[in-house]
């Protein structure tokens, strides 16, 4: 779950989880597979399987392989990913240059510009491409486009199926074996023209590397088969007997001279139809381009003294595709020193990660099919996790609340506590009460002591005297001022004077005399013009 969902699976070519992927080869006569085991930066070749379809029973084609498959699945034991690779037969193959270096923009407008090239509708096609060659000065670059009609790659997918399995990349054979070849440090450096040509025993794969770049792919509907028929024609072989003569002598046989001659023809109008092949790609190219070396892999480079005669009928250093140098890859290991049969070398280059087909995958369905479950899969979690958030700010919000109430509850009983440790007594009928109702009866108990302590306390307010001396300092004459009594209410706080003066102003000027004084809080107005009854409050 955890992921492509919260983490990627990767990040650039350092993988962030194990993975095994077993990558399949499925050819006429047999199904090849093998098995990497992706862990950080390194890749480890775990497995190579080649499952022989079998022969002689009313099985049909389609049925062998899907045995087969379900042969090698339950040998391999666990896994993570299954790659596969339709054959170049099926693929029509364009190169275009793009004004465009990066590969979003070229994904784009990749189907338009293919569409008025291919012998069938866009509907009806899977198209996918590798960057063949990028040139930055120029802002542009060289594709190879891949075009199958979606019944071969549904076909193909059909074989899995019925397995029991679903594979979740489909790429092209040669597409494959370019990738692999670019990834042995023997081949990654050689310039000029390189062919590398998979011989099957119906068809026959060639791809053309010019300067390290794949340039042009082709497949000939020739193999080991349609060198036995010449060899059966030519001899009065069976064609049996003629497979089983250049599988097991070759190009060569001692002591028999007529073999010889027959099995020289029958290879020379093969390579014939090969060399025809490598001129056109040449010439396309330009003069200067020229073949440098011939890699021969697959079915055919089992027959004997296959790459001497390939040297001496083509005049081109031959030699056979060898997987042996790719531990000089120091990113790739070969488990307990596993030897790479070279039927699995189309498998290896279908399974081993790389940036060239990174992104290369014609089952266009299963890959949205892909991207839909995960995207489901990211959409649950990221609601899960959602909820989780909120439950726990919720929970932790509660546990707050219910540690500040505690608090608070621990508290109002120290207070009562303490409240009720006190002198302060408390009425009866509120001793069971909460703390605000016991507070506002200590206040209340605390405000009527304070009053009469207040009464007897010097320090409350200044002496008697100081306030008659404060009155008795009033303008009498100026006022018409005659006291007839003075009242000081220590419980009350204030002092009531009972007099009279010459007029109503007089008794406005005497107000405002008073309220001047720092003894006095508050003077009434009384309503008596001449003779009144004025209550002053004594200031604390």
């Amino acid at each position: 779950m955890i992921r492509n969902v919260l983490i990627p699976e990767k990040i650039k070519n350092y993988y962030l989880f194990s993975k095994r992927i077993v990558g399949f080869d499925i050819d006429k006569t047999n199904v090849a597979a093998t098995q990497i085991y992706l862990r950080g930066s390194s890749v480890i070749i775990e497995r190579c399987v080649d499952e022989k379809l079998e022969i002689g029973n009313k099985l049909t084609h389609d049925q062998k392989v899907v045995n087969a498959i379900k042969n090698i699945i339950a040998s391999l034991g666990r896994f993570d990913e299954i790659h596969t690779a339709v054959s170049s037969s099926q693929v029509i193959f364009k190169t275009l240059k793009l004004p465009f270096t990066s590969y979003n923009k070229i994904k784009m407008v990749i189907n338009y510009e293919v569409e008025p090239l291919l012998p069938f509708s866009l509907d009806e096609a899977f198209i996918d491409f590798i960057i063949t060659k990028e040139m930055p000065q120029e802002n542009s670059s060289e594709v190879m486009v891949a075009a199958v009609q979606k019944s071969s790659v549904e076909s193909h997918i059909a074989l899995f199926k019925d397995a029991g399995v679903m594979p979740h990349k489909v790429v092209v054979d040669l597409f494959s074996l370019y990738s692999l070849y670019k990834k042995i440090p023997a081949y990654s450096n050689l310039t000029g023209g390189i062919a590398l040509i998979d011989i099957g025993f119906s068809d026959t794969r060639i791809a053309y590397i010019y300067n390290g770049r794949l340039a042009f792919v082709r497949t000939l509907t020739k193999g080991v088969f349609s060198q036995a028929r010449q060899l059966s024609t030519i001899a009065s072989f069976s064609q049996s007997e003629a497979i089983e003569a250049i599988m097991r002598f070759g190009a060569k046989k001692e002591d028999d001279q007529e073999y010889n001659n027959s099995v020289q023809q029958a290879l020379s109008s093969f390579w014939s139809d090969i060399r025809f092949t490598l001129q056109s790609f040449t010439s396309k190219l330009g003069e200067d381009a020229k073949i440098n070396k011939i890699f021969i892999l697959g079915q055919g480079s089992n027959v004997p003294g296959i790459t001497n005669f390939v040297d001496d009928f083509l005049g081109v250093s031959c030699e056979l595709f060898s997987t042996s140098s790719i531990i000089d890859n120091k990113l790739v290991k070969v488990k307990n020193s596993l030897s790479i049969p070279r039927n699995n070398i189309i498998s290896l280059g279908v399974a081993l990660p790389s940036d060239l087909l990174d992104a290369f995958n014609l089952y266009v369905i299963g890959l949205q099919e892909t991207n839909a479950r995960l995207l489901n899969k990211q959409l649950i979690v990221a609601g899960i996790l959602i909820l989780s958030i909120l439950l726990l700010l919720f929970i932790h919000s509660f546990m707050q609340k219910r540690s500040l109430a505690n608090e608070v509850y621990e508290s109002e009983k120290e207070a009562i506590a303490a409240i009720k440790k006190s002198k302060i007594k408390i009425p009866e009928e509120q001793e069971g009460t909460d703390l605000e109702d016991i507070a506002d009866s200590a206040l209340e108990e605390v405000g009527k002591k304070e009053g009469r302590f207040n009464a007897f306390s010097g320090k409350a307010r200044a002496s008697m005297l100081n306030y008659l001396r404060e009155l008795h300092s009033l303008d009498k004459e100026g006022l018409g001022l005659e006291v007839q009594e003075i009242k000081i209410s220590l419980v009350k706080n204030q002092i009531i004077l009972k007099a009279s003066v010459k007029d109503y102003d007089a008794l406005r000027v005497l107000r405002k005399e008073l309220k001047k004084s720092d003894l006095f809080s508050a003077v009434t107005l009384p309503t008596e013009k001449e003779k009144f009854e004025m209550e002053i409050t004594l200031a604390k």
